[in-house]
């Protein structure tokens, strides 16, 4: 098997023995690459020093949506602003195996609920304390508030891996800072987020907004094959503006690979 997972652009490389440990936990003995993905991705997500799952970043309203999802064997899986799941990239799994492949907000989290997903609650004292953090500045700005979006930069967490000659990848994230509820950036979104076909996978972190206008997971996956895996990952990111937080792993029939715009944790089997 071959596997490579990250804790987010911008993550410091001191947190790889973090993104270690869960690739150690979440993918001994798995039956297929998409089953190592989805259980490298839940201990990441369970980690709360990542924004996944517990640890995600909350809104300015104080909510916490999680966007996850999954690819593999030619089929995706994916939940968009789910609250209260202990586990989304679970969920998108089970999304996977049924008639749809994208589902949001109150579906998604009532499809969990009848999946016996139970409530949970994802938030922590570091990120309750970063809200008010962001509550007092906008409330002191006044370009912030006529804004009332994005002005920071999110991140992800993902695992791409190859296993029995089939690839699969899985993602997933709390959002970004200072934005309102609703928001839906690149994570969940097939192409931009992430990508899985007959050839490898990729998975993408940074700022959703751009990552989307540049299919950045697509691109990647296609570049793979004019550039090889490591100048592919390397293309992609370069492709982005000097300044613009972007990272992005793949795996191929090379092995594994990643670039980034800025440190980012991972680990590679």
């Amino acid at each position: 098997m071959k596997l490579m997972a990250h804790g987010g652009v911008g993550s410091p490389r001191e947190l790889d023995r973090h993104v270690r440990m869960a690739v150690e936990k979440g993918c001994s003995d798995p039956v297929d690459a998409l089953e190592a993905v989805v259980g490298v991705v839940s201990e990441l997500e369970d980690d709360p020093v990542f924004n996944a799952g517990t640890g995600s970043r909350m809104r300015l309203d104080g909510s916490i949506q999680m966007d996850a999802a999954v690819m593999f064997r030619g089929n995706m899986g994916a939940v968009g602003g789910i609250e209260r799941v202990r586990n989304p990239v679970r969920v998108a799994a089970e999304v996977y195996k049924g008639p749809y492949v994208f589902l949001v907000g109150g579906g998604a989290r009532r499809f969990a609920r009848g999946m016996g997903f139970v409530s949970y609650d994802t938030s922590t004292e570091k990120r309750r304390e970063e809200l008010l953090e962001m509550q007092e500045k906008i409330s002191n700005d006044e370009e912030l508030r006529r804004m009332y979006h994005m002005v920071d930069g999110g991140d992800t967490v993902g695992c791409v891996a190859s296993l029995g000659g089939e690839y699969a990848a899985a993602v997933s994230t709390g959002g970004t800072s200072y934005c309102i509820r609703g928001r839906i950036g690149d994570s969940p979104l097939v192409g931009c987020g992430f990508y899985a076909g007959e050839h490898g996978a990729v998975v993408t972190t940074g700022k959703g907004e751009e990552i989307i206008k540049n299919i950045a997971a697509y691109r990647c996956y296609e570049y793979m094959k004019e550039y090889g895996i490591s100048g592919a990952c390397q293309k992609v990111v370069e492709d982005f503006p000097k300044g613009i937080s972007v990272g992005v792993i793949a795996v191929g029939e090379e092995g594994t690979a990643s670039a980034s715009s800025k440190e980012m944790s991972q680990w590679s089997l």
